[in-house]
């Protein structure tokens, strides 16, 4: 009687000089939601220079790579806004700045301080929109309860114009001990210029890399 194979746990592993390397990820989409085609072992591009993106065409090589991080990064921790009801995290060192939680006012509210004023807004489409945050950035505590990963497939999506989203509790490991925010979703960057590797932290926007 021949043994039932283990389930493959999904991964992604890399050095500052490597690419991503994907392993047992079945779901990759393209920026329109259109699904590409994956292998068992697949290497996506981090250096933005790739002819092939999102896969890596060994383009990294001639100008070489080292994806440290800067020591002028924005720090990694959590600042709490405490409401009636809810208490919503963020983690400003791990954000991609997609802008999500933006779409949710007067909640969220660039350029305010405090930006984040839970009380302003309703308690379930605070969860729902921090839920949608791909980053980690944003999480929530509920009668002394944190929440901030989630039930999902795991997949691989390339956000317009910025990093790939990690969904569905894709194992993450470096050369650098990063650690994301969230096990369950992440964001890394994709244009090289992150002073967060592997995490993206907005940088493609300032530059306009996209």
């Amino acid at each position: 009687m021949k043994k039932c194979d283990l389930q493959k746990k999904p991964g992604i592993s890399c050095t500052v000089n490597s690419p991503y390397i994907v392993r047992d990820v079945d779901l990759l989409f393209d920026e329109d939601g259109k699904r590409l085609e994956t292998k068992s072992v697949m290497s996506l591009c981090r250096c933005g220079e790739s002819e092939k993106k999102p896969y890596c065409d060994n383009s990294h090589t001639k100008k070489g790579m080292n994806m440290v991080k800067s020591p002028d990064r924005c720090p990694d921790k959590n600042k709490d806004y405490r409401g009636k009801d809810i208490t919503v995290h963020f983690n400003l060192g791990v954000c991609s700045h997609n802008g999500i939680c933006l779409t949710l006012k007067p909640v969220f509210k660039k350029g305010r301080r405090p930006w984040i004023m839970p009380d302003l807004g309703k308690k379930e489409e605070i969860i729902d929109i921090i839920r949608k945050c791909p980053s980690g950035a944003l999480s929530y505590t509920i009668d002394g309860v944190r929440y901030q990963d989630f039930d999902r497939e795991p997949a691989i999506k390339i956000d317009k114009c910025g990093p790939f989203m990690i969904e569905g509790y894709i194992e993450f490991k470096d050369d650098q001990n990063s650690c994301p925010e969230s096990k369950e979703h992440y964001c890394l960057c994709r244009c090289g210029k992150s002073k967060n590797h592997p995490f993206c932290d907005g940088e493609h926007l300032d530059k306009k890399l996209f």
